[in-house]
């Protein structure tokens, strides 16, 4: 493991820095360091001054059992400088590496600079960032607790997290922090929470699901994640509070798509699969989204042909009526032919819908599954544009449905 420290010209007076179970009794917290921890490479960095100054003298001397890298610095007074300070601590650091930063003697802006270089190496070098430590000393106390920030980099985490799952509905980073979290206070005897592992589980079995275009799956996730956030709200505002900010947002989410009797299919399950529709749309899910909305044509259909009652799982999960009613709708719907409707469907309005509505979802749904490889296949844009304007058919069919 290695440690990143900096050094600057300023007098540095002795306190007994304290981490943990640890103490020691110098001017330099890197010395302490690097007793309490098992460091095979120190990385000082150094500006012009520091290193002609007594500071790294006696530093240098009290770090001779360690394997030391002397890196020059300017001062950081302007842009340019930065960067070039960002630069050589980045250069510093391999592929793979464990580190620990300290940034007690960081000046100016370093240690903003650092963290973004230490969220930096994670992404780009697969570092490991063990800690991130400072030191805070204080004129006249005789101990300097020395605290570890790595909760900063934690931070910046689930700023990403709730990014992702703002724009895309994944939620999978957000499920495993607070399995792990929950793990983590177990196996470090911290606390005994009882409810995180499951809201985690759940909500990695809501964002596969969603994200793999499975309705029902989701919707039963959704129902055992809407029961577990209540009795999970307190544990998540003492463990996991960044996440206590998501929880309304994520309530929302849930609530669209949650539902109990998924073996059945009534008006009220065929809402919910269309809001798990419109959510594919939201984030961006347009191929999952195209092949979600055919089969509920075809679910709709199977449900309108029975006079709109209620249907067990073997009346419309079965591959045989499914199949039936698709080669129907086919054989009705045709693209550019005028094929008389089912006799089971006789509003006009739904007619007129579906004669453009079902060839075209067919077409679509085509070209996303063969990915293309046909000679007259769409370009990305105009398939993103065609799925969009089909959305609009859907809702209009389902509304005209239910008059």
């Amino acid at each position: 493991m290695k440690l990143l420290t900096f050094v600057g010209p300023n007098t540095y007076n002795q306190t007994t820095y304290v981490w943990d179970v640890h103490r020691y009794e110098t001017e330099f917290i890197a010395e302490a360091l690097a007793l309490w921890l098992p460091f095979d490479k120190v990385v000082v960095f150094l500006t012009e001054k520091a290193k002609a100054g007594t500071n790294w003298t006696q530093l240098s001397q009290r770090l001779q059992k360690w394997d030391v890298q002397e890196v020059p610095i300017p001062d950081g007074r302007t842009e340019e400088e930065v960067w070039e300070i960002f630069d050589r601590v980045v250069t510093s650091v391999d592929y793979g590496d464990e580190i620990a930063i300290d940034v007690t003697h960081a000046f100016r802006s370093l240690p903003m600079v650092l963290l973004a270089v230490a969220a930096f190496l994670r992404e780009v070098k697969q570092v490991q960032v063990k800690h991130i430590f400072y030191g805070c000393y204080t004129q006249g106390e005789p101990e300097s607790p020395v605290i570890d920030l790595n909760l900063l980099l934690d931070l910046l985490d689930w700023m990403e997290a709730t990014r992702r799952f703002k724009e895309t509905g994944d939620a999978r980073w957000i499920g495993q922090a607070l399995k792990d979290t929950h793990n983590g206070l177990r196996r470090e005897k911290k606390g005994e929470p009882t409810e995180l592992k499951g809201a985690g589980d759940r909500l990695i079995t809501l964002s596969q699901a969603l994200h793999l275009a499975r309705p029902i799956e989701a919707a039963n996730a959704a129902q055992q994640l809407r029961d577990l956030l209540p009795k999970a709200s307190a544990e998540i505002q003492t463990w996991a509070k960044p996440f206590s900010l998501l929880i309304d947002r994520l309530q929302r989410q849930v609530g669209q798509l949650a539902y109990e009797k998924t073996d059945v299919l009534d008006s009220q399950h065929l809402e919910k699969q269309f809001q798990f529709i419109e959510q594919l749309q939201q984030y961006g899910l347009v191929a999952q989204a195209t092949q979600m909305a055919r089969e509920w044509v075809v679910n709709w259909a199977i449900w309108y042909s029975n006079d709109r009652k209620a249907l067990s799982q073997e009346e419309w999960l079965d591959h045989c009526k499914r199949g039936n009613m698709e080669n129907t709708l086919s054989g009705a719907f045709r693209g550019g032919e005028e094929a008389p409707p089912p006799d089971w469907l006789k509003d006009p309005n739904l007619v007129a819908i579906l004669r453009n509505l079902w060839p075209a979802l067919a077409d679509l749904r085509n070209d996303f599954a063969h990915c293309g490889m046909r000679i007259q296949r769409r370009d990305s844009k105009d398939l993103y544009d065609q799925t969009q304007n089909l959305f609009p058919q859907l809702r209009d069919l389902w509304q005209k449905s239910e008059e």
